[in-house]
């Protein structure tokens, strides 16, 4: 039986670990075609070398994703590797503060520094913002596509901390939408995820860091658990599927139920 994705060409940023690899597997796995770039030769090698072994088709290619020439190669790439692009998951991101990296009261709008402020949202929007602007040309030219861009239940509620995290997801769902209704008559969907807490990396030394913290966003969680980077590799693959052809400019957010 073919896969949901089978034929597709997708790229994926931030595809070295967590959500990013979570999501390349499971693409890979529905049949798509891959580019997976990430900022860390090894990480990148290290992801291609695990969808490879499970069979999949994938290129990787390392680099800053606030950096206009590496976007533009990732996207050469997919065009002349395998002849285009249909589906764009921008999943690339940073934490509270490219520099402490989730150091609580190291990101507020007064304590920040400018620097710190300018390189959160270099990755987290102006990144997300360069693969839309030199993807969705590719994308058309196939007649359309999907772009998926990922933002966070943070985007949706003020925080005595990550102001920058906060504000440059807030801007991933405002861009979305505005890509949504723009392009939707060139058949591009566009559509975000807001991630909650995901049981990745990124995450685990700042709100996991201890079996008791982890129990602590369990029971604060409906379902009853810490969230996985496949329920949110799961969610992008059916936004890029054909059973969300009528899906755009919407804000998926993928949190057991926490922000409810």
């Amino acid at each position: 039986m073919a896969g949901q994705l089978e034929g597709q060409v997708a790229v994926i940023t931030g595809a070295g670990r967590g959500i990013g690899l979570a999501a390349a597997d499971a693409f890979a796995r529905e049949g798509a075609k891959l580019v997976i770039t990430a900022l860390s030769e090894p990480s990148v090698r290290s992801a291609v070398a695990v969808i490879e072994a499970k069979g999949g088709d994938v290129v990787g290619v390392a680099g800053d994703v606030a950096d206009s020439d590496h976007v533009r190669s990732v996207l050469e790439t997919a065009r002349s590797r395998f002849g285009g692009l249909d589906i764009l998951y921008n999943n690339a991101g940073v934490g509270y503060s490219a520099t402490e990296r989730f150091g609580i009261g190291m990101d507020d709008t007064v304590a920040s520094t400018e620097e710190s402020w300018r390189r959160v949202l270099d990755i987290n929007l102006t990144g997300t913002f360069l693969f839309c602007k030199f993807g969705i040309p590719l994308l058309i030219e196939r007649g359309g596509g999907v772009v998926i861009n990922t933002a966070s239940i943070g985007a949706l509620r003020g925080a005595r901390n990550a102001h920058a995290y906060m504000a440059s997801k807030a801007g991933v769902i405002s861009l979305t939408k505005s890509i949504a209704v723009t392009y939707g008559a060139s058949g591009i969907r566009a559509n975000t995820i807001c991630p909650g807490v995901i049981d990745t990396e990124m995450v685990e030394s700042f709100l996991l860091p201890t079996e008791d913290a982890r129990s602590a966003i369990s029971a604060a969680t409906p379902v009853g658990r810490v969230g996985l980077p496949e329920d949110i590799a799961q969610m992008a693959v059916f936004l890029a599927s054909v059973g969300a052809t009528f899906v755009s400019g919407q804000t998926f957010i993928v949190d057991g139920g926490m922000t409810a």
